[in-house]
């Protein structure tokens, strides 16, 4: 299996709503000093505002929404990708079993089989209710550690 590529995230690309993980899984509330200043959201618990501050931590960070570059994948291959994002914030588009088109930023919980359905917590949902299961036979793309994977 190839390697799945790490880009370093742009601080000064880094936008309100932005997902992001540090240590915590956060939200980014708002930004500074050309994105070098942070101020983000617990995701796990509702404690106040964290403050990071440094464009060298936040560059090593990893982020759900930002990409610097695109690839065309298969099936197969962004369900292998979807499997190896454990600890790691995505945004994954699917269809959900009634067709619609879904967008889920979240991390993943349970992977299962190569083309079953994985457990994921959609970080966007507040609340104990945020599991979902996202199908990976219909993935259209996937944004995991700055590359958007698009499925052909």
């Amino acid at each position: 299996m190839n390697t799945i590529k790490k880009h370093d995230v742009d601080p000064a690309k880094v936008n309100e709503g932005d997902l992001m993980a540090f240590i915590y899984w956060t939200k980014v509330k708002s930004t500074s000093s050309n994105g070098s200043v942070l101020g983000v959201a617990n995701l796990d618990d509702d404690d106040g505002i964290i403050r990071i501050n440094g464009k060298e931590l936040i560059e090593k960070s990893f982020s759900a929404d930002q990409y610097s570059e695109e690839e065309k994948v298969g099936k197969t291959r962004a369900a292998e990708i979807l499997l190896h994002s454990i600890n790691r914030p995505f945004t994954v588009c699917f269809l959900k079993t009634n067709g619609n088109e879904r967008v889920l930023r979240g991390r993943l919980v349970k992977p299962e089989p190569l083309l079953g359905r994985s457990m994921v917590e959609d970080l966007d949902q507040k609340g104990v209710n945020r599991l979902r299961q996202v199908d990976h036979r219909t993935i259209k793309y996937l944004i995991v550690d700055g590359t958007k994977y698009v499925v052909k």
